[in-house]
């Protein structure tokens, strides 16, 4: 693709068909999972889980992705999201730098006004947010080898390379907790690239007199 092009008629109507199809998407297929993992049998819901997994590393990936797009003054944010994603150690970093910041800082950074405060918020109130970290670096290298030990709370086992080509590998026990929990991180992971991506047009749109979000 040559740099004064784009995969459609203009910069702002990329981006939001990047947040229609490429956010929103992470988000659809999670809730789809949720529907029916709670119904499924073990080895089932030991493969629904599996892909929750890979959502919910796409989500943080994405989340990362759209805050560097933003943040980067010196390339259009629709260059940097067509990049390939970040990965784990970037995720370590972004996490380490943006816990208990000011969130008013970071909208700043992102060039947000204060429509994209709750979710800027939230991204600086999540004690936790490094550990996604490790699921991440399991998908760096394309999806991992999925075994599963079926019983009451089957267990998942997740075996794959992270960029440098090093073994990786991750285990969860299923529970209905466990997977709430791995839908609730994916949804709100999500749901700030959105808002933050969304905040970002709005106000590029609203330079140009252009249409508000529905």
């Amino acid at each position: 693709m040559r740099e004064d092009t784009y995969p459609t008629s203009d910069e702002l109507t990329f981006l939001r068909a990047y947040d229609g199809a490429s956010l929103r998407r992470i988000e659809v297929v999670s809730d789809a999972i949720l529907e029916r993992i709670f119904l499924a049998d073990g080895s089932h819901r030991a493969l629904l889980g599996a892909q929750l997994l890979a959502e919910l590393s796409e989500a943080a990936q994405r989340l990362l992705a759209v805050c560097t797009a933003l943040r980067d003054i010196s390339v259009p944010v629709s260059r940097t999201l067509l990049m390939p994603l970040p990965g784990a150690n970037e995720w370590h970093r972004f996490a380490e730098a943006v816990f208990e910041a000011p969130p008013e800082n970071l909208l700043r950074a992102m060039r947000l006004d204060r429509n994209a405060l709750d979710s800027a918020t939230e991204l600086s109130s999540v004690t936790d947010l490094g550990r996604h970290a490790e699921v991440i670096r399991l998908h760096e290298n394309g999806h991992p080898v999925t075994i599963i030990d079926t019983g009451e709370s089957p267990l998942l086992q997740l075996l794959g390379h992270d960029r440098e080509n090093n073994p990786c590998e991750f285990k969860i026990a299923l529970s209905d907790h466990r997977v709430v929990g791995l839908g609730d991180a994916t949804g709100h992971l999500v749901a700030m690239a959105r808002d933050f991506l969304l905040t970002y047009v709005e106000l590029q749109e609203a330079k140009q007199d252009v249409h508000p979000r529905t």
